[in-house]
């Protein structure tokens, strides 16, 4: 297959949203090109993008489990200015949710405490700018908001790993599967009685799906049946499991 109008259609519709579902990628492909061979069609993409250190990239959201088709350059920074264009000021308030998120035991910040943020000495936005500024964030999926409480959206987790390593290595966990950062912390959920693993819940549905003894993809030690249905993905706090009846101790945190 050789790229053509096509594939420049696909590409600039992905690029306008920054993150597109895979099921609406697949129905413009499907429209475009009269097959559903996505992978093909992102393929020649991506190839046309390398020396432009740019790429197409498949990003699952932690909490709805939905695969998204990313936009991200492949030339990692340790900031996020090149990523976002916005004021220093807006920066910063996405800074600190950043960091509240990635710091907390829950893995997301409520929408209260955001706004409480301004203004401030360093924030000096008014509570309607914040808002304004965190809806544009939602909408182009670098956040993701669900019940007035936010989480790290596709964008960052494609865009900002370097950024998120750089500033919160030691507490960052990495799914046992995929091996992949995991931001949504499930603490309330099970865990294997004989190691820490944690896991996406997308990857562990995968993972069980042709098997009737569930052992830890870790260690191998015989775990609980898990419901990894359909209703358990739709739910934020089953997004992310950690395989164990043992919960963690939990720190404390500020009020929201």
């Amino acid at each position: 297959m050789t790229y053509n109008k096509n594939h420049k259609i696909v590409l600039q519709a992905i690029i306008h949203e920054g993150a597109m579902e895979e099921d609406h990628g697949k129905q413009l492909i499907e429209k475009l090109f009269g097959h559903d061979n996505s992978a093909e069609v992102l393929h020649r993409i991506n190839t046309k993008l390398q020396p432009l250190n740019m790429i197409i990239k498949y990003i699952n959201c932690e909490i709805t489990g939905l695969l998204y088709w990313v936009f991200a350059n492949t030339a990692q920074d340790t900031s996020i200015r090149p990523q976002l264009e916005y004021s220093e000021v807006h920066l910063t308030l996405l800074r600190t949710i950043f960091s509240e998120i990635v710091t907390s035991d829950e893995g997301h910040v409520s929408s209260t405490w955001c706004l409480n943020l301004c203004p401030s000495s360093n924030i000096n936005l008014s509570k309607n700018s914040a808002q304004m500024f965190l809806n544009d964030m939602v909408e182009k999926k670098w956040l993701f908001c669900k019940d007035g409480q936010y989480y790290i959206g596709v964008r960052s987790i494609a865009e900002l790993s370097q950024y998120f390593k750089d500033s919160h290595e030691d507490k960052l966990r990495t799914c046992t599967l995929c091996k992949q950062t995991l931001f949504y912390n499930f603490t309330q959920g099970q865990k294997c009685e004989q190691c820490d693993a944690v896991i996406h819940l997308y990857c562990l549905s995968t993972y069980t799906k042709d098997q009737s003894n569930l052992r830890c993809p870790n260690c191998d030690h015989n775990i609980f049946n898990l419901d990894c249905s359909d209703d358990a993905n739709n739910s934020p706090s089953d997004t992310e499991v950690s395989i164990s009846k043992t919960k963690r101790p939990t720190r404390k945190r500020r009020k929201h």
